[in-house]
């Protein structure tokens, strides 16, 4: 765990990143098909970027781009990341001393969070390649190229998606040093295994919306005499007047049927969508948080955050190999930050396991109430008058076992 900062560090110095001749900006963008998507095109999609020769990610890229608009999908991602994300980092010298200095001028780098969120994403999309432009105002500039483009599978990058060949771009000087590359080339993420769910969800919900506009406004009937030409046009007009719900004007002679409604109100929309939405919860939080409102309780809600609550810990163990390993070597090679630091995120105590001890140990141990004031916060002005149990009164005003509590 880390201890004592550091006082002695080296002052970062100005990047070496110039204006101009990012890769980036070299790559012609197109407009994605804005096509309804199906169970086929995830299909072919996959077809596409599993093939050994020549592995184009340009439907699938499309495909996931568009579901992303899916407010469940997006929502639970964004829980995941903001969750991995919300945990403080430092950087670590030798004997894993704090270096203050450079953990500050990182921790308030806007550019740095950015790159850092654009890292957490790779596991949803299974790769990102990362470039780090120039910047006027921050350290640098981090910007995705767009994965339609990029074939990490065999390390090309294309100027055009329809191009044939394009940049060996793992082959290029700016790699790993102004490029940097995260992911396995063959992994097409966790959003790949998210889209048939997508997809009948969204189906369910269109089929829903069908539901509603046939049965939620009755239909208009009107039985008259049809052979009274006048009056048949005049019932019509009427009826056109009347709204903008179904109607029909039929002889009195005649029987007008409709299929009777289903009588669950739309409820096997619900159940597909229900069973979707916890598909899609399921393999990003590793639970359903906070949406099971009529089946839900207390414990049941703590044991999904810690099922989240561990895929978060691997995302901050995997998003720390990649800073290490390309992140921070492509900074000093920069000149941002000085050599010999590690990226890390320090390990909290659980202060409600630590609680649950401490309220176990009390009866037969000595605590220092300052103890428990630093660790819980919890101020104690002194022993109750009417307490049945003076024994404890004096174990809370007697110095702790530092060897029980640390």
């Amino acid at each position: 765990m880390p201890n004592t900062p550091s006082k002695t560090t080296t002052k970062p110095q100005k990047s070496k990143l110039k204006a101009g001749g990012e890769i980036a900006s070299t790559l012609i963008r197109k407009q994605a098909s804005q096509v309804a998507k199906d169970m086929a095109d995830w299909r072919n999609a996959k077809r596409d970027a599993t093939r050994p020769d020549f592995p184009r990610r340009v439907r699938i890229s499309d495909l996931v781009e568009d579901l992303l608009h899916d407010t469940h999908l997006s929502a639970q991602m964004d829980l995941r990341i903001e969750k991995s994300l919300a945990k403080p980092f430092v950087l670590l010298r030798e004997r894993d001393k704090v270096d203050e200095q450079t953990t500050q001028l990182l921790q308030e780098s806007t550019a740095f969070g950015d790159l850092l969120e654009l890292l957490m994403t790779t596991p949803f999309w299974g790769h990102s390649l990362v470039e780090l432009q120039h910047s006027e105002s921050d350290l640098f500039t981090p910007v995705l190229i767009p994965r339609r483009h990029v074939m990490p599978g065999i390390g090309l990058l294309l100027r055009d998606t329809s191009d044939t060949d394009g940049i060996h771009y793992r082959e290029i000087p700016e790699y790993g040093v102004s490029l940097i590359e995260a992911g396995a080339p063959d992994d097409l993420g966790i959003l790949f295994d998210c889209i048939p769910d997508t997809i009948f969800r969204r189906c369910a919900k269109a089929s829903w919306s069908e539901f509603c506009e046939i049965y939620g406004i009755p239909p208009r009937i009107l039985k008259m005499d049809t052979s009274d030409t006048e009056a048949f046009n005049r019932a019509v007009s009427m009826m056109q007047r009347m709204g903008a719900n179904n109607w029909a004007v039929i002889d009195v002679a005649e029987e007008m049927e409709f299929a009777a409604s289903m009588a669950d109100n739309g409820a096997i929309f619900q159940g597909i969508i229900a069973a979707a939405e916890q598909a899609i919860s399921l393999k990003i939080c590793g639970a359903v948080i906070g949406q099971d409102t009529r089946n839900g309780n207390r414990s049941k809600e703590e044991t999904s955050l810690k099922l989240l609550e561990s895929k978060c810990n691997a995302d901050r163990k995997t998003l720390t190999k990649v800073v290490n390993n390309a992140v921070l070597p492509a900074l000093e090679q920069l000149g941002i930050i000085p050599s010999g630091l590690r990226f890390a995120y320090p390990e909290q105590e659980d202060l409600d396991t630590l609680f649950t001890r401490t309220m176990q140990l009390l009866p037969h141990y000595e605590v220092d109430p300052q103890w428990v004031k630093n660790k819980f916060g919890v101020e104690i002005m002194g022993a109750r008058k009417n307490d049945a149990n003076p024994q404890l009164h004096a174990q809370l005003h007697a110095q702790g076992d530092e060897d029980f509590f640390g």
